[in-house]
């Protein structure tokens, strides 16, 4: 895809998690996108409005914020001050894999998709503990010494349990002081829900009692996609993740809402690059 599309799939992750340290000094513009994988980002400093799937929300220092893979995002940035953070690229296969039964690594993700904020607020005490786990996990980055990678891994495990800890105990942390359009983010939601349904224009708009054209203006608004654009990424990606698990592409091509499967085939192409029937190398 190129940045004159609607939306971009952003982001490369050939490692099972990557730490990044960023600081925006100078203007850059950045576009919607979405991951393949979590994305987790603990916010410096800066003056920054970061928009995820319809919902606005105004970072506060030394808060986490939670994108789920597949989420379209953005983030609004006022540069009178340095946009300062610390980034987590995180494969969901390998949160899978270190998962064990209903002890899973990717709870706080769950989470901020179920209560509705993608945002955390830590305790000060509980802020600064994890806080110095990220930059031991920074450090290692650049260490040669013994098992450093492994040691890299285990701390970084040791942080999610952590977090995900918090998560469970004091589910208030989830900051829900969003700015959003009801409508539209009750739309968001009916959509992904409901990706095999009938998600026309005509369909949509007579749920919601919303005039087709007034309806895909504050879409577009809200979200920085078309309607039509959104929906069929949404069946794509859900689709992609179907056929990951083994699930036929024709089979999963039907479940996500395709009528016929060289329709799907063609917009798969277009948007990821390669044909359903095509292997994942990873």
């Amino acid at each position: 895809m190129n940045e004159m599309q609607e939306s971009v799939k952003s982001g490369y992750l050939l490692e099972k998690f990557r730490l990044f340290y960023l600081k925006d000094i100078s203007s850059r513009e950045y576009v919607y996108h979405y991951h393949d994988f979590h994305k987790l980002i603990w916010f410096i400093s800066g003056n920054v409005e970061y928009h995820i799937e319809g919902r606005a929300y105004r970072l506060e220092p030394h808060d986490i914020l939670l994108v789920n893979k597949g989420e379209i995002h953005k983030p609004f940035i006022d540069y009178d001050s340095p946009y300062e953070r610390y980034v987590f690229y995180i494969s969901s296969e390998y949160l899978e894999e270190h998962s064990e039964g209903k002890d899973r690594l990717d709870l706080c993700f769950q989470m901020a998709s179920k209560e509705q904020g993608h945002v955390i607020h830590l305790s000060p005490a509980i802020s600064g503990n994890l806080f110095e786990a990220v930059k031991q996990i920074e450090k290692l980055n650049y260490d040669n010494a013994y098992a450093k990678d492994m040691y890299s891994r285990v701390s970084f495990i040791k942080f999610l349990i952590e977090l995900n800890r918090s998560c469970i105990s004091s589910p208030e942390i989830f900051h829900k002081m969003a700015r959003y359009d009801k409508k539209i983010v009750e739309m968001i939601h009916y959509i992904n829900e409901n990706l095999s349904k009938d998600l026309t224009i005509e369909t949509l708009s007579a749920k919601f009692y919303l005039s087709k054209y007034h309806m895909m203006r504050k879409f577009k608004e809200e979200t920085g996609y078309s309607m039509h654009q959104y929906i069929l990424e949404k069946r794509i990606l859900a689709a992609k993740g179907m056929i990951l698990t083994g699930m036929p592409a024709t089979l999963a091509s039907m479940e996500c809402g395709f009528k016929d499967y060289s329709t799907f085939s063609r917009a798969y192409k277009k948007l990821l690059g390669q044909l359903p029937s095509d292997k994942y190398g990873k």
